[in-house]
């Protein structure tokens, strides 16, 4: 078994500072989404969750966070040319195919119920992918266990929870009672995927790895307990799991970035998006409150506005998964600099 070796640049002599991507707090707080405990653990708050089972802040998540997490990735493939690579007409192409089919569904059928099938299987894919290559920003800055097992079981571990929360969600996999067996068997294997990820990491562990441990505790501790809130039909849990899951993947998102943003003013070429970048912050906060607000006003509006809205909505989220696909190879030198997390 062949384990990722520690990085040989002159970071790694840094010790227990070299290990975070930014800093210990940003990373706890926006990387390893520290706090998602905390809404595990304000379901015991009279009123928190709803007569439906989901929770008073779902709301504010998909307005505020997981809708903006989502355009951000178009406004920065048309901003910033280093993301394109020259790639400009293929990206307008994908743009284009992914109205034409969001179009020509709503069109035909009236609804999206089938592109929205599509979404969520296409989504739990690109939720551990997103996880995996975090996972991969620390691992070249600090090394770890096989990248076999953090690239492909740990992909699997989460694709399989976040598709077996879908199926509870849906109720298919209450209406197929003979899977039962078949499902308690397979939760247990996959639960045996962050034992061993953790482990390997621990084994031969330096401060420098610290970092990634807390990223992998975090990240495994949130879909462990969600899978074992599946297997044990604890409802509340499941709907604050996944609530927490939802979020710890936006801000991730979002963190990185708006990482990237500030190492953009330094590294990469000159343009639209180092000019945004030298104002981020502020540039950040107009984007998410006018987003969310966007997204409230239409909320109440309801009717065809609505309808439109999640039509425009599908499509985007379409590209963002695609295009996330293209802009953040960590094997690309341009991309794992202007992360800081070249080897």
């Amino acid at each position: 078994m062949t384990t990722t070796p520690p990085p040989t640049s002159p970071q790694s002599a840094e010790g227990f500072s070299a290990g975070w991507v930014v800093s210990p707090a940003f990373d706890l707080l926006f990387f390893a989404n520290a706090a998602w405990p905390l809404l595990l653990a304000a379901v015991a708050v009279p009123g928190f969750v709803r007569d439906d089972g989901r929770l008073q802040t779902e709301f504010w998540q998909v307005y505020f966070l997981t809708t903006p997490h989502r355009w951000i990735t178009l406004f920065l493939v048309a901003a910033d040319r280093d993301r394109r690579e020259g790639r400009g007409k293929l990206f307008a192409a994908f743009a284009v195919v992914a109205a034409v089919v969001v179009g020509g569904v709503w069109a035909a059928t009236g609804d999206l119920r089938c592109l929205m099938m599509i979404d969520l299987v296409w989504n739990s894919w690109h939720f551990a992918s997103q996880h995996q290559g975090v996972l991969r920003m620390y691992a070249r800055k600090a090394g770890g266990g096989p990248e076999w097992l953090e690239r492909h079981a740990l992909r699997a571990f989460l694709v399989y929870t976040l598709l077996r929360t879908a199926g509870w969600t849906t109720g298919w996999l209450e209406a197929e009672s003979h899977l039962k067996g078949w499902m308690n068997t397979a939760d247990l294997v996959m639960l045996g995927v962050p034992g061993a990820v953790l482990v390997l990491n621990l084994i031969g562990a330096t401060r420098g790895r610290v970092a990634k441990v807390c990223y992998l505790v975090s990240l495994l501790s949130l879909y462990s307990a969600l899978l074992l809130s599946l297997r044990n039909d604890w409802r509340t849990g499941v709907f604050a799991l996944t609530a927490a899951s939802s979020t710890f993947h936006a801000v991730e998102y979002l963190a990185v970035v708006s990482h990237y943003a500030r190492r953009r003013t330094a590294v990469g070429s000159a343009g639209l998006f180092r000019e945004v970048a030298r104002q981020w912050l502020v540039v950040f906060a107009v984007y998410l409150l006018a987003l969310g607000l966007v997204g409230v006003w239409v909320d109440k509006t309801g009717g065809w506005v609505m309808r439109a809205w999640v039509a425009v909505n599908v499509w985007s989220a379409f590209l963002h998964y695609t295009y996330d696909g293209f802009i953040w190879k960590l094997r690309k030198p341009a991309t794992a600099q202007a992360l800081g997390v070249q080897p």
